[in-house]
C-alpha cells in the first residue's frame, strides 16, 4: 500500500509577494478499490484555517498567488498547525483565449456567493478567502499572514470527529460524523489534487508552463447532519486528498475542517 502525501497538516511562514488583481468582468485513476486512511478523529478540536484561492490559468496576475499558496503549503507542512489550502479555478477567464482545464462554473458561482455574503465589491482573480470570513488579493502575503494568525487563534465551533472513505474508479464513498455547533450549516467535501503542471498555449499566460497545487477536482455541498454518507466523483492522478469543512449557510464562516490523504491499493 502506498500512502500518498498529505499536504494539510500545517503551520505557516509566508513569503513576500504582492501584485495587482484582474477583474472578473474584463491532468489516471485505477479501477481498483482504494481505502482511505481515517485520520480526522485526531486532535479534532485544534484551531483550523481553510484557504480558498480563486484563480485561473488565463489570468496573468494569478501565478504569483498560486506560488504564494504553494509556499504556504510547503512551509505549513513543517509545523503542526492545521491549514487546508484549496485552489478553485474559475471559468470566467476561459473566453479570453485559454480554457483552464481545471475550471468549473460552479467555482465561479461559489466565488459570487462569497461576494454577496461578505458584501464585497465584486469577484476577481486572484482572490483568497480564509475561513469564509476574510477576503483579499490572493498574492498579498501580509494579508494572508494576518488572516491565518486570526484563524489559528480561535477554536473551531464544529468538529468532524470521524471521516473516512473508500474509492472505486473515480467514485468516492465518504462517511462522516460531526460534533459541536453545526446547526444552520452545510458540509463541503473537496477532492484535491496535490500537484498539476500545464503547458498553457494561449491567453495571457500563453507560452508558459504553470504549476498549480491543491486543485479542487471535485466538490459537493450537503446539509450538515450528525452523521452521513455521500458520494463524490472526480479524477485525480498522483498525490491527492479529500478535505471536508463545515460552513454557516448564511455568513459562510467556516466552523470546522479536516482532511484525509488517499492511500492506494493496487
Amino acid at each position: 500500500m502506498d500512502v500518498l502525501q498529505f499536504f494539510t497538516i500545517a503551520g505557516f511562514t509566508i513569503a513576500a509577494a504582492f501584485i495587482g488583481c484582474a477583474n472578473a468582468d474584463g491532468s489516471q485513476s485505477s479501477s481498483a478499490k482504494t481505502k482511505i486512511i481515517d485520520t480526522a478523529n485526531k486532535a479534532a478540536s485544534e484551531p483550523i484555517a481553510v484557504i480558498e484561492l480563486f484563480t485561473s490559468q488565463g489570468c496573468s496576475s494569478c501565478p504569483p498567488a498560486d506560488k504564494l499558496l504553494s509556499t504556504t503549503i510547503s512551509r505549513a507542512e513543517k509545523s503542526g498547525k492545521k491549514i487546508y489550502a484549496l485552489s478553485f479555478h474559475v471559468d470566467y477567464w476561459n473566453r479570453l483565449g485559454w480554457a483552464d482545464p481545471f475550471s468549473d462554473k460552479a467555482y465561479s458561482q461559489r466565488q459570487s456567493a462569497y461576494v454577496q455574503a461578505l458584501g464585497l465589491d465584486g469577484a476577481y482573480t486572484p482572490q483568497m478567502i480564509v475561513n469564509g470570513k476574510t477576503a483579499f488579493v490572493g498574492s498579498n502575503s501580509a494579508a494572508l499572514s494576518r488572516a491565518l494568525g486570526a484563524a489559528l487563534d480561535a477554536s473551531p465551533k464544529a468538529t468532524i470527529s470521524q471521516f473516512s472513505a473508500t474509492k472505486k474508479g473515480n467514485i468516492y464513498t465518504i462517511k462522516y460524523n460531526l460534533q459541536g455547533d453545526y446547526k444552520n450549516a452545510v458540509l463541503n467535501i473537496a477532492l484535491v489534487s496535490a500537484y498539476e503542471t500545464t503547458a498553457v498555449k494561449r491567453g495571457e499566460n500563453g507560452g508558459r508552463t504553470l504549476t498549480n497545487e491543491n486543485i479542487v477536482k471535485g466538490f459537493k455541498t450537503v446539509a450538515a447532519t450528525e452523521s452521513g454518507t455521500l458520494i463524490l466523483s472526480g479524477e485525480v492522478s498522483g498525490n491527492a486528498s479529500i478535505v471536508a469543512y463545515v460552513q454557516n449557510k448564511q455568513t459562510m464562516e467556516v466552523l470546522g475542517a479536516s482532511g484525509i490523504p488517499l492511500a492506494a491499493t493496487e
